[in-house]
């Protein structure tokens, strides 16, 4: 987790990205100085986006003129955060780090069902969504799409059978989908192993996928997931089955395409 590292590896995506040659000028072409930008990361049950890769991304939206101040690293409890060695900073100076702890608005609908989402979340202007790639049972696979489940108030209502329509259209209400600007999922952990929670951590050492859309990328997600856990000889097809349904929902309501073939995956190595 060197961080000069991790930041040559986000400017080379961001250039690639954008075609833009100058980074700053590619991080400057997303965010504007003027916005107050949100970082969603996750930190449930100790296998956390990684500290360094969220304040990496800080510091390249600070090179690229946003002042610290307004920049939120956040999730759903300060307690996690603090487990997966945040350091929790709500209004002092530098980085803001702090979770939504109960603070939730609004009245949206998903299904039939009443929710609000993330004071952290209606109170920025952009957002960049950090997910850490797992193959879950449940969902099948927990990535840039599921990890909002860490932005609304009644995850626990919405497993099982509701994972179908339920991970989609969470994504694509107005204060998510028209806030993201940037995807970018860790895949940085040195191999992949079993986490305290049942959930199989994918790493792919010193990998990152960056991207705008989060069907594409959970889709390539679920294909390194399953080629990760056929070569550590487990069976990848319940994983398949489970993430499938909801991969095309979202294809079909319009968040993206799970259509590979129609993906342009450009892999970009740095010394």
């Amino acid at each position: 987790m060197n961080p000069e590292a991790l930041r040559q590896m986000l400017d080379a995506a961001i250039t690639r990205l954008t075609g833009l040659n100058d980074a700053r000028e590619a991080w400057a072409a997303l965010f504007k100085t003027t916005e107050k930008v949100a970082l969603k990361v996750n930190s449930i049950s100790g296998q956390s986006t990684h500290v360094p890769l969220a304040m990496a991304v800080a510091d390249r939206l600070q090179n690229a003129g946003i002042p610290a101040g307004q920049i939120t690293i956040y999730d759903r409890y300060a307690l996690e955060l603090e487990q997966a060695h945040y350091t929790i900073n709500q209004d002092g100076p530098g980085v803001r780090c702090y979770a939504t702890d109960g603070a939730y608005e609004g009245n949206w609908k998903l299904g039939d069902s009443d929710i609000k989402l993330s004071r952290i979340l209606l109170d920025c202007d952009a957002l960049i969504n950090l997910p850490l790639l797992k193959a879950a049972p449940g969902p099948g696979i927990s990535f840039a799409l599921k990890n909002h489940y860490g932005s609304f108030d009644r995850p626990s209502h919405f497993h099982g059978s509701e994972f179908e329509y339920a991970i989609p259209e969470l994504n694509a209400l107005a204060p998510i989908k028209d806030r993201t600007r940037l995807i970018i999922g860790s895949i940085l952990t040195q191999e992949t192993h079993r986490g305290a929670d049942g959930y199989n951590i994918i790493g792919l050492k010193d990998t990152m996928l960056v991207g705008f859309d989060p069907v594409a990328m959970d889709t390539l997600g679920l294909k390194l997931a399953s080629d990760e856990l056929t070569a550590a000889g487990k069976d990848p097809t319940v994983n398949t089955v489970e993430a499938t349904p909801w991969l095309k929902y979202g294809a079909k309501i319009g968040l993206g395409t799970d259509d590979l073939s129609k993906v342009s995956l450009v892999e970009e190595k740095v010394a």
